[in-house]
């Protein structure tokens, strides 16, 4: 069995519609947005969400701008970046230019013999 759940857009169609239509649920949604949305869609929204219902007049429109995005500065770190910032070791391989030696291959532990090869 498929559930298929309607996007933000066809429910604010749904309502407009229906404010449209409708008279008395136009001054229900205006007077008290969250009853009457949890009217028609017949179910009760969750304590903590608000809903605000702005009527446009001629000449007036709004823009309703959706939450900004995170700042990239506050996404979670990896390991590997953690490292970074804190100064720490990293694993991270350090690349040479072909024909340049590797002058730490001597300092690589046994059994590790995989060679790069330009």
């Amino acid at each position: 069995m498929t559930i298929i759940t309607p996007s933000r857009q066809e429910i604010d169609a749904r309502i407009v519609d229906w404010a449209n239509t409708d008279p008395a649920f136009r001054q229900r949604l205006l007077d008290d947005p969250k009853a009457a949305l949890a009217e028609m869609l017949g179910m009760a929204l969750p304590l903590g969400m608000a809903i605000t219902v702005l009527e446009e007049q001629p000449g007036q429109h709004y823009l309703v701008l959706p939450p900004a995005p995170p700042s990239l500065n506050a996404l979670p770190l990896d390991e590997l970046d953690l490292a970074l910032v804190g100064g720490g070791r990293t694993l991270r391989p350090i690349l040479f230019p072909c024909g340049m030696r590797n002058t730490r291959a001597a300092n690589r532990p046994a059994g590790n013999t995989s060679q790069s090869s330009c």
